[in-house]
């Protein structure tokens, strides 16, 4: 059996660890939210350094280890900075804190090393519709509520919840850490 494996993912958050290595959760095609070792990827000279930034859609690979696998090579596939870049200020921050929110519900609705065939798909196209230039909070509402649904959950309507925030925060049991950018969910 092969110890080396790789994979389409999501960056959802990243914590350095040590001098030089980061701790990193990612959203997998393959296997789900994963915990991953990349080590000496603080380090300057680092070629995944840019690549492990939140929000970034990687080719992930990776080797089996006893403890966390250990992240070995990253190709970017979509660079999530890109988009807000050339944006003026306040625009560019409004955008960070929307990917924020997304990546936080993400790594909150995902348990580790499951998925659903299809919710890593709905996963992409959901940032891809935070990151597009139009206003698309109700387009986004409407994939998170399916995305809850085929992840098992009840639909947000038929529980006493009006924010997909607050109903992630329930499921979680913790409070949500990101700014309320999906705060009414029945207003759309």
């Amino acid at each position: 059996m092969s110890r080396s494996f790789s994979t389409q993912a999501i960056v959802l958050k990243r914590r350095a660890i040590g001098e030089t290595d980061r701790l990193l959760t990612l959203l997998t095609q393959s296997r789900g939210k994963l915990v991953v070792l990349a080590k000496g990827a603080r380090r300057l000279n680092s070629s995944n350094r840019a690549n492990l930034e939140p929000g970034n859609l990687i080719q992930a690979f990776c080797i089996e280890t006893r403890g966390l696998p250990l992240l070995t090579q990253t190709r970017l596939l979509f660079d999530t900075s890109c988009v807000y870049q050339n944006l003026p200020q306040q625009q560019a921050l409004k955008k960070i804190s929307h990917i924020q929110q997304i990546l936080e519900i993400f790594d909150r609705l995902y348990v580790e090393e499951f998925i659903d065939e299809g919710s890593f798909t709905l996963a992409k196209e959901i940032e891809k519709l935070v990151l597009s230039d139009t206003n698309q909070a109700g387009k986004i509402k409407k994939l998170l509520n399916q995305l809850l649904i085929s992840l098992g959950y009840q639909d947000i309507k038929d529980t006493k919840h009006q924010s997909i925030q607050d109903y992630v925060a329930e499921i979680s049991e913790q409070k949500m850490k990101s700014f309320d950018f999906l705060n009414s969910f029945h207003s759309s």
